[in-house]
C-alpha cells in the first residue's frame, strides 16, 4: 500500500511542489485509473499489464483536457475550486451509472495481474508478497521518470514558472503549454496508481472519488514535504504505517492520529523529510565546528 500511495503522492507533488499549485480533483484521476482497469481486463479480458496502460493513458488525457481548460483560466484557489468540481462530477457519474460501474454496489473479483509467454513461463501476482515487487518496480520507475523530469529543460521550466512566471515568459516560456503537460504527467501517474490499487484490493466503489482520498493525498504531500521526491515517499509511509502502528489503541487512534498530524505540521512546517535534512545539516555543521 506504501508503495501504491507513494506513486499518488509523487504524482500530486508535481502539481504542489513543482507548479506551486493545489489540485482537489486527484482522487477523480485515481478513480478513472481503478476504474478503467477493472473494467478493461474484467469485462473484456484485456491483459491486466495492458489496462494498466490504457488507465495511465486515459487518465493523462483526462489531465490534460481538465488542465488546459481550467489552467488557460485560472490558478490559484481558483484552480483548486474549479478541479474539485471536476472530481465531484465524476463521482456523481460513477455513483448513478449502474450499468457500467453498479454504483455503490461496487466492482468485485477484480482479476490478478498475470505475466504469461506461451511455453515459458506464467506469473500471476496472487499474493501480497509477489504483488509488493510489482508496485515496487511501478514506484522505482516513477521517482526514476520524475527525477528525469526534473534535470530536464522542461521540468527546469516548470520550476522558473513557479518562481517567476512574468519573468520565466518573458524568455519564451509558455506557461499554459507547460503548466498543461505537467498536470497531465501527474493525472497518469494518479491513473497508474488507480489502476494498481484496484488489482490489489480486488473491490472498488464510487468511494475513491471522494474527499477522503483528496485529503490522504494532500497529507501525504504535505507531511512528506512538497518539492522533494523523498518527501511524498515518505509522506505515503507515514500514513500507511502510523495507522498500523496505532490499532492497539483502536478508540482513540483518529485522535492519535490528528494529534500526530497537527504536530508534524507545527513543528515540521516544511514537512518530515526537509526538517530531517535541516535537523542533520545542523547536527553535522555543529560536530565540525
Amino acid at each position: 500500500m506504501t508503495c501504491i500511495f507513494a506513486v499518488l503522492a509523487l504524482g500530486l507533488d508535481i502539481v504542489m511542489g513543482y507548479m506551486g499549485e493545489i489540485s482537489l480533483g486527484h482522487a477523480a484521476f485515481f478513480g478513472v485509473g481503478a476504474y478503467t482497469s477493472a473494467l478493461l481486463s474484467l469485462r473484456l479480458g484485456v491483459p491486466v499489464w495492458l489496462s494498466w496502460l490504457v488507465a495511465i493513458f486515459f487518465a493523462g488525457i483526462l489531465g490534460l483536457l481538465i488542465g488546459y481548460i481550467s489552467l488557460s483560466r485560472t490558478r490559484g484557489v481558483p484552480f483548486a475550486i474549479v478541479t474539485f468540481g471536476f472530481g465531484l462530477s465524476l463521482w456523481l457519474l460513477c455513483s448513478n451509472w449502474y450499468n457500467l460501474t453498479r454504483g455503490f454496489s461496487g466492482i468485485s473479483r477484480i482479476p490478478h495481474p498475470v505475466i504469461s509467454i506461451p511455453n515459458l513461463f506464467v506469473i500471476e501476482f496472487k499474493s501480497p508478497f509477489s504483488y509488493y515487487y510489482l508496485v515496487l518496480t511501478s514506484l522505482i520507475i516513477t521517482i526514476y521518470l520524475i527525477r528525469r523530469f526534473l534535470q530536464c529543460r522542461f521540468g527546469r521550466a516548470i520550476i522558473a514558472l513557479r518562481e517567476n512566471e512574468e519573468l520565466a515568459s518573458s524568455v519564451g516560456v509558455d506557461p499554459l503549454r507547460y503548466y498543461t503537460i505537467a498536470f497531465a504527467l501527474s493525472a497518469a501517474l494518479a491513473g497508474l496508481s488507480g489502476a494498481s490499487f484496484s488489482h490489489f484490493v480486488r473491490f472498488i466503489t464510487p468511494d475513491l472519488f471522494g474527499m477522503d482520498y483528496v485529503f490522504m493525498m494532500l497529507i501525504m504531500v504535505i507531511v512528506g514535504g512538497r518539492g522533494t521526491t523523498v518527501g511524498p515517499v515518505l509522506g505515503a509511509a507515514i500514513f500507511v504505517l502510523v495507522p498500523e502502528w496505532l490499532r492497539m489503541v483502536e478508540q482513540l487512534r483518529p485522535v492519535l492520529l490528528g494529534i500526530f498530524f497537527l504536530l508534524c505540521i507545527i513543528f515540521l512546517p516544511r514537512g518530515v523529510y526537509p526538517g530531517l535534512v535541516a535537523l542533520w545539516s545542523r547536527a553535522f555543521s555543529s560536530s565540525k565546528s
